[in-house]
């Protein structure tokens, strides 16, 4: 018989930790929930199993967690109680009310273990399979308690500063900060991702205060240095880091020590922000955006490689239905959440995952088209925070940007559809249609771009819309031509400032081959950040700022995060156009490998797909590429070359 496992109803363990992540948030001496819809798990649900025992019989224990009872054949028991079965058909049927919790229970048993076979759902609706995760295989491993590892870290220095002690951990950390030989009088504990942070008691963005105890647990904060104030001598301070427990999968290696500091510091950042979901940052927010999570599930698919954390967090970011509100309230970042459905689909071929939340994408899109204007462009209403960027684009009426996201969704839609054996021809028609309708409206051929607004005259142009039209093929190649040209290679178009979009310019960059460019960035904005010290990306880089100035945000004198997962994206360059990886049918069943050194004299690394790996070892001599899985393609000098598992593609020039 098969293993037991804890379950639940689909979805809830995913909701239960965002929206425990959700309510974490803390600034000096205050909370700050979230301030979208938050869906938690149903307070009570129905497991339900029927099953057939043979003449030898057999028998079960169901645990539950949370309040309820197990009835089998109409007779009911406790939680934890034996059930002896005889010989026949059973049916086994489990109530589970939680309240603040997850319903869920744990059922051994030789004949009916607990997994996605049984039943389940909220008293209301049709049975479904259930949730599950096969890291809770144990009656001990409670699914409320998230899987985190930890270890101990250490100062790497210390002083005095007035009454106060300063510590320096050497690097951005997440975890519980432990104080030893406190004296149990008034000390206040004040965290920073900057020095200058830590020491500005006044405007500190995280601060803790304690008392009465000589030494103390403190709860999971954000920090590289802690300053306690006023301080007893021989007082000391260590920290649990907290952190998930991902194995690096993907690498990268070149000739340029400084890009390669820039994939190390790319990828600790990330990894600090990877926990029940994708975070924003670790220090200030320490949520779950959805326009964030698409950058990091690109991150992810070179580097760790780990669909759990994709997939908690696209159910974690929509919740339960109905849906009357974008993920963060943000429209574009409803578009973004379809196009990574569909992006994970390409990547890891889960069908099961896409079957399941396929109709919470269908009803995120119909609350889209409901912001539809009488011109058929989508429009953000009443409450619809429209984005884009932290920039200064034009915002008044249907946004260019939003039509770009809205296109690509549809096209994300019939993807979505024709997995499942679904008609996808309707999502493609829209698509098709909005395009038509947005070269009439916002293409202005004197101007070689897409202008941000058509409700205003100013014929304003950004990046962002024409960045958007490169990456997902709306521009053509005369207009990606003249986009080149006019917009990207353009210094009089306001500059992008947060790595966020940056990743987005460099991708369409890279798209175009325009590599020199993509490195001349990466020198001058990652490399700029590094120069000043950063162990961690920056929410936000401006190269003309200095000193504690670079730490300011949002009103704030040190509100910018320094640990901004948006901010990983070279992992991803590194990997697609550098190492040249990608897939061409969903779950890497077919890729292609197109490597290029760019400006650089020697590339090398790992990237994993779905199953298998990929090496690729380039220099300006020779190229080296094996995989141990089927269905890649070498692309080499205009040349295919079929890739076979095990054996290495040597060629020369």
């Amino acid at each position: 018989m098969g293993k037991s496992y804890w379950i639940w109803y689909y979805g809830d363990y995913e909701l239960h930790h965002l929206a425990n992540l959700h309510f974490r948030r803390t600034e000096r001496n205050y909370t700050r929930p979230a301030c979208w819809p938050v869906s938690t798990p149903y307070v009570n649900v129905k497991f339900w199993k029927e099953f057939t025992c043979g003449e030898e019989g057999g028998y079960l224990v169901c645990r539950i967690n949370g309040l309820g009872d197990m009835t089998v054949d109409g007779t009911i028991y406790a939680s934890g109680e034996r059930v002896t079965l005889g010989a026949g058909r059973h049916v086994a049927e489990a109530h589970v009310a939680n309240y603040g919790g997850l319903p869920a229970i744990f059922v051994e048993s030789d004949v009916c273990p607990s997994d996605e076979s049984w039943g389940v759902n909220h008293f209301a609706g049709p049975l479904e399979p259930a949730g599950w995760d096969p890291q809770f295989d144990v009656p001990e491993k409670n699914p409320e308690v998230f899987p985190f590892a930890y270890e101990t870290k250490y100062p790497v220095a210390s002083e005095r500063v007035g009454d106060g002690i300063l510590f320096d951990f050497g690097t951005e950390l997440f975890g519980y900060l432990d104080i030893t030989g406190a004296d149990g009088k008034d000390m206040g504990v004040f965290y920073g991702e900057s020095r200058e942070e830590a020491l500005d008691t006044d405007y500190t963005v995280v601060i803790d205060k304690v008392s009465g105890e000589t030494s103390y647990r403190l709860t999971q904060r954000a920090f590289r240095f802690i300053h306690l104030t006023p301080a007893p001598e021989g007082v000391a301070v260590t920290a649990e880091y907290e952190y998930l427990p991902l194995a690096m999968q993907g690498t990268f290696a070149c000739d340029r020590p400084l890009f390669e500091k820039i994939r190390e510091v790319s990828a600790y950042t990330f990894h600090l922000n990877c926990r029940e979901g994708f975070l924003d940052g670790i220090k200030r927010d320490r949520w779950v955006w959805s326009g964030d999570a698409y950058q990091s599930a690109r991150i992810n698919r070179y580097s760790f490689f780990d669909k759990a954390i994709e997939q908690r967090t696209f159910l974690g970011l929509v919740g339960k239905e109905p849906i009357n509100q974008h993920p963060n309230t943000i429209l574009d970042y409803s578009f973004l959440w379809i196009i990574a459905l569909s992006e994970h689909y390409m990547t890891y071929a889960d069908g099961a995952f896409i079957r399941r939340i396929f109709p919470l994408a269908k009803s995120l899109l119909a609350f889209c088209e409901s912001r539809i204007n009488a011109d058929g462009f989508v429009e953000g209403k009443d409450g619809d925070w429209t984005f884009i960027d932290w920039s200064e684009i034009e915002k008044v009426g249907p946004v260019a940007a939003e039509q770009m996201l809205l296109i690509a969704a549809y096209k994300a839609m019939a993807v979505l559809a024709e997995a499942q054996g679904l008609d996808g021809s309707d999502y493609l028609r829209k698509s098709e249609d909005l395009h038509r309708r947005v070269d009439q409206y916002y293409w202005k051929e004197e101007l070689g771009a897409y202008i941000d607004s058509y409700s205003i005259d100013s014929n304003h142009v950004t990046r962002h819309a024409n960045i958007f039209a490169i990456l997902y093929d709306i521009a053509d190649a005369h207009q990606t031509g003249l986009i080149l040209q006019k917009v990207l290679k353009n210094d009089k178009i306001t500059k992008i400032t947060t790595p966020y979009f940056e990743g987005y310019e460099l991708d369409a960059l890279a798209k175009l081959g325009e590599l020199s460019a993509v490195e001349d960035m990466l020198e001058s904005y990652w490399g700029g950040m590094i120069a000043l010290g950063a162990t961690t990306v920056w929410e936000e880089y401006d190269p003309t700022l200095s000193g504690a100035d670079h730490y300011a945000m949002y009103g704030g004198k040190y509100m910018k995060s320094l640990c901004h997962a948006w901010g990983a994206g070279p992992i991803y360059l590194y990997g697609r156009y550098y190492l040249g990886v990608y897939a061409t049918s969903p779950g890497y069943e077919t890729f292609r490998v197109e490597p290029c050194l760019g400006g650089l004299a020697e590339i090398s690394g790992t990237v994993p797909v779905n199953g298998g790996s990929v090496e690729v070892k380039l220099d300006r001599t020779s190229l080296r590429v094996k995989t141990d899985k089927a269905g890649g393609t070498l692309v080499w000098n205009g040349i295919e070359y079929p890739l076979v598992p095990g054996e290495e593609m040597i060629l020369k020039g």
